[in-house]
């Protein structure tokens, strides 16, 4: 019974990284771009009050839209680790709540700072959809 409670709390905690995306290692997006993939680079931290609501409303579209799930590899990036790293200063990015869509070597488009408000969200991850 506890290796069930065990497989099961797994199995919780997959589900909750899938839905808020890959945690960013060193090189990670530069392997999914090359894989082919479209990938949303999330600079945030746990203090960010906008980031969480970034966070909330990139959850809401991908439940209301499966196709922005599909087509995007969410990564999310711990911005006082990353943020003043090599790759973030590649990519430009100057502050935490950053939302970075990519595909290929093109940069689609971004959001930065404390947006709250859906439809720019929204707008940027439907680029992905083009």
């Amino acid at each position: 019974m506890k290796v069930l409670w065990m497989a099961l709390g797994l199995c919780l905690v997959a589900s909750v990284v899938q839905a808020r995306g890959l945690e960013y290692q060193p090189r990670l997006d530069r392997d999914k771009l090359s894989q082919g993939a479209t990938v949303l680079l999330d600079f945030r931290t746990d203090w960010c009050i906008a980031c969480a609501r970034h966070a909330s409303i990139i959850d809401t579209l991908k439940e209301q839209n499966p196709a922005l799930r599909a087509a995007i590899t969410y990564i999310v990036v711990d911005y006082d680790t990353y943020g003043e790293s090599g790759m973030a200063k590649k990519r430009r990015v100057t502050q935490n709540g950053t939302l970075l869509l990519l595909r290929g070597s093109r940069e689609l488009g971004r959001v930065e700072g404390a947006v709250m408000n859906d439809s720019a969200i929204k707008d940027l991850l439907e680029l992905s959809l083009d």
